[in-house]
């Protein structure tokens, strides 16, 4: 796989945003993927947020969707290409600060919602922040 010269700074502008560098943190985390309720609620936003910028990492080309039922399921993209393996490296180092540690123990406690091991129920918490 080649690399368009802009994908990286694509990629970096994508995750110069802290909901989305959030996002990508929340779905290294989780290799299988995550529904939108599931995001929603470990981080704390609404769903039209949550949504519009997960549209955003994926044009950057760093998130792939699949749809499994009802619900459609979000994962970094996995291709093997030694530049997007530093990326995730990166994004690796930058889980560890604090606020997104919050964020990974919220998704832990929204996981248990799981049945088998997929998204069962939509969106629970209001917005905390």
């Amino acid at each position: 796989m080649q690399l368009a010269l802009d994908q990286p700074r694509d990629l970096f502008a994508a995750l110069g945003e802290r909901l989305r560098l959030r996002l990508a943190c929340c779905l290294l985390a989780v290799k299988k993927g995550l529904c939108v309720g599931e995001l929603v609620d470990a981080l704390g936003e609404s769903q039209p947020n949550v949504s519009r910028h997960l549209k955003l990492l994926k044009s950057a080309g760093l998130v792939e969707e699949r749809r499994a039922g009802r619900w459609v399921y979000y994962s970094l993209k996995n291709p093997n290409h030694p530049f997007l393996d530093s990326l995730r490296c990166c994004l690796e180092s930058v889980c560890c600060c604090t606020d997104i540690q919050e964020d990974l123990g919220a998704l832990r406690r929204r996981l248990k919602l799981r049945r088998g091991g997929k998204c069962v129920v939509g969106s629970r918490q209001k917005v905390r922040r």
